[in-house]
């Protein structure tokens, strides 16, 4: 007799076929039972026909029909084999190992943390990639957030150590710390408020030289931040033993502070990834640009030279005041490979909305969550074919 073909299914995912009896020259039948859905985790509705549920189990399916026709006159069933083959979850197919104990700077899988200080409110979280966690190797990418309730300045950082680098893990640490910490002192020690007055100028006068003013003194304060992790580096390095370029990571940071009824955002990028200021419906105001260079064949390292160029040093300084905005996102590449694809799709409206829509369907982003920053762990867990890197985004809102 004829198998009976269902139409794949997936493992762990819901399948739904209704039978059509007539294309298994099965119109007339009367009594009938499967045996072997159970098993892998299916079930059959008689009164709809319908096989449903989530198979648990890859491969092929042991199942068959019995039944009789309805113009049959005995009580003994007929049988038919089915045939349903169930696909292999490629996510079960990623396992997880641990590095070595003894391996130097150590450093935990997944971080995340959320602070409501101020106005509004900072989430961030990290996730080992599905690459480094199959090949025991320890999550690259770090970052740190703080605000300064004395100042009102919301500092951020977020890096993604070069897969090439044998310590990178902790060149991302280094970066990520030493910003972070060295802004929110120039915050109390007036650096960044020298900002005001020239915001003030800027409303007033918006021309290029009010402009300038305001780059000169982020490209003081920023630039001193980032050349304070690169000697931090150089500094371990050192001390370790190691080449600088052994702790080659990426920085993306930024400072943020409202101005009366307007938010001034400075930031410096450098590598890959990315930074926007997020509206709604709008195109984003994207903070910096992607850039490449021969390391990994891929992008630049704050630990490269030519990066702390002037002139390379101040285009990576760019600064938006608004009256508005949802969202101020960093992201590594993990993030923005797996999301945007394409350095194009980062300007695009539509694609910052369909990241916030699929996000917001795991995290409830409010103030009032105070489980916001653990969900936000959760949904780096996203699928992506082909994207198994680290995962790292900070977000204000």
């Amino acid at each position: 007799m004829d198998k009976i073909v269902f139409p794949n299914a997936k493992e762990k995912e819901a399948y739904s076929y209704a039978i059509q009896w007539g294309k298994f020259a099965l119109s007339d039948i009367g009594e009938h039972h499967f045996e072997g859905l159970e098993a892998i985790g299916l079930s059959y509705d008689p009164a709809t026909g319908t096989v449903q549920g989530i198979p648990s189990t890859p491969g092929d399916a042991d199942i068959t029909l019995h039944y009789k026709p309805l113009d049959s006159h005995t009580e003994q069933l007929l049988t038919r084999p089915v045939h349903l083959f169930v696909n292999f979850d490629p996510r079960s197919l990623w396992t997880e190992q641990e590095p070595p104990l003894e391996a130097p700077y150590q450093k935990s899988h997944t971080d995340s943390v959320m602070d409501i200080t101020g106005a509004k409110t900072m989430i961030a979280a990290s996730k080992r990639g599905r690459s480094h966690a199959r090949e025991g190797k320890f999550r690259d990418d770090d970052f740190d957030v703080m605000y300064r309730s004395d100042t009102g300045w919301y500092v951020i950082a977020v890096a993604d150590g070069a897969g090439s680098a044998k310590f990178s893990r902790e060149g991302s640490r280094i970066v990520c710390n030493t910003v972070v910490e060295h802004l929110s002192l120039s915050a109390t020690g007036n650096k960044l408020d020298e900002l005001e007055a020239l915001i003030v100028q800027l409303e007033a006068n918006p021309d290029d030289a009010s402009r300038k003013a305001i780059g000169d003194t982020l490209y003081n304060t920023l630039g001193n931040a980032v050349l304070l992790a690169y000697k931090n580096i150089a500094k371990e390095a050192e001390a370790s033993q190691n080449l600088v370029k052994d702790y080659a990571t990426t920085l993306l940071t930024t400072v943020c502070r409202q101005y009366g009824d307007k938010w001034f955002i400075g930031a410096f990028w450098v590598g890959d990834g990315g930074v926007g200021i997020y509206k709604k419906g709008e195109a984003p105001k994207i903070l910096g640009e992607t850039d490449s260079g021969e390391y990994s064949g891929q992008t630049r390292f704050l630990t490269m030279p030519e990066v702390f160029e002037a002139a390379s040093f101040y285009k990576r300084i760019r600064f938006q005041l608004v009256d508005h905005f949802d969202a101020l996102v960093l992201m590594t590449d993990g993030i923005t490979d797996a999301w945007f694809h394409t350095d194009a799709n980062l300007f695009k409206a539509e694609k910052w909305d369909e990241l916030f829509q699929e996000m917001q369907k795991e995290v409830n982003l409010s103030r009032d969550n105070e489980n916001a920053h653990n969900q936000l762990l959760h949904w780096l867990d996203f699928w992506v074919k082909g994207e198994y890197d680290d995962r790292t985004i900070a977000i204000l809102f």
